[in-house]
C-alpha cells in the first residue's frame, strides 16, 4: 500500500531534511531508519521538499510503500525528541507528496531584541540599531506576484525557468516582544528562496537597501545571486498544498 505521513521537527541537530551521501545526521535518515525497522523491512521515503541545515517544519509530508499501515505512537517511538509524526493514512498509489503538490506555505520567525539563549536555533536573533518597520514592510511586498526568482535562489537550473508566483505574504509584528513572523504562500520555492528575500527585506529595514531597489535585484540580468541570506533558524515549513490531503 502506500502511505501519507506529516512530521514536524526541530531542525538544529541536522544537516537538512535530504539523506546525505557522508552520512551526516538528516530528517530523512531518521524517519527511514525507524520506518525500516518497525515495517521489518528497509523503507524509503519520497518528501514535499528539502529543508535547509537548521530549518524547522511544523507540516512537512512525505509518502512511503508499505505492507501496513503503522500505529503513529510505535513510530514515535523510535524517533528521536525532536522529529514527531503527526499523521499517517494510506493513500491512493497514484499520490506523489512532491508531485502532487499544488504550494507550500513556511512561516518566517525572527527577533530584533538580540540574543536570547533559551531561543538559540528556533528564532532568527537580529541585533541592529534600527528596524524599520514601514520599510520592511514595503521590501516585503515588491515580491509578492510572478517573478522570475533567479537571483533570490543559488539553483543552478531550473525547469520552470525559476519563475515563482508569491500568491500572499503576511506580516505580524509585536513591539512589545520585539519578535515578528512573516507567512509565505507560493506554489513553490527554490533553494534559498525565502531566507534570500528575507535577508534583502532586512536590508531595507536596518536601511542598508531601500525597498525600491528590490525589483531592480529582481530583475538584473546577467544573473546576479543576492548576497544577505537571513539565518535559517528563523525558517518553518507550515504547510504542503494538496488538491486533495490522502
Amino acid at each position: 500500500m502506500k502511505c501519507f505521513g506529516i512530521v514536524s521537527y526541530y531542525g538544529h541537530a541536522y544537516n537538512g531534511f535530504q539523506r546525505q551521501k557522508n552520512g551526516l545526521p538528516s530528517i530523512q535518515a531518521e524517519l527511514e531508519r525507524a520506518l525500516s525497522y518497525a515495517l521489518g523491512k528497509e523503507t524509503l521515503i519520497k518528501a514535499a521538499g528539502r529543508t535547509d541545515t537548521g530549518v524547522n517544519a511544523i507540516g512537512q509530508t512525505f509518502s512511503f510503500s508499505a505492507d501496513r499501515l503503522l500505529k503513529l505512537d510505535i513510530l514515535n517511538r523510535l524517533l528521536p525528541q525532536d522529529i514527531k509524526v503527526t499523521y499517517l493514512a494510506e493513500c491512493d498509489p497514484s499520490f506523489d507528496a512532491r508531485h502532487s503538490s499544488l504550494g507550500k506555505v513556511y512561516e518566517y520567525r525572527f527577533t530584533t531584541k538580540g540574543r536570547d539563549p533559551f531561543m538559540f536555533g528556533r528564532i532568527a536573533q537580529l541585533e541592529a540599531d534600527v528596524f524599520d518597520l514601514n520599510a520592511f514592510e514595503a521590501a516585503l511586498r515588491k515580491f509578492e506576484g510572478k517573478h522570475d526568482f533567479r537571483n533570490f535562489t543559488t539553483k543552478k537550473e531550473d525547469i520552470d525557468g525559476f519563475v515563482r508566483t508569491i500568491e500572499t505574504i503576511g506580516f505580524q509584528y509585536d513591539e512589545n516582544a520585539s519578535t515578528g513572523c512573516v507567512t509565505w504562500k507560493a506554489n513553490g520555492f527554490m533553494t534559498y528562496q525565502i531566507r534570500l528575500m528575507m535577508g534583502a527585506a532586512f536590508k531595507c529595514a536596518f536601511h542598508r537597501l531601500n525597498a525600491d531597489e528590490i525589483p531592480m535585484l529582481i530583475d538584473a540580468r546577467p544573473r546576479r545571486i543576492v548576497s544577505y541570506k537571513a539565518p535559517a533558524e528563523g525558517l518553518y515549513l507550515v504547510e504542503v498544498l494538496y488538491d486533495k490531503r490522502p
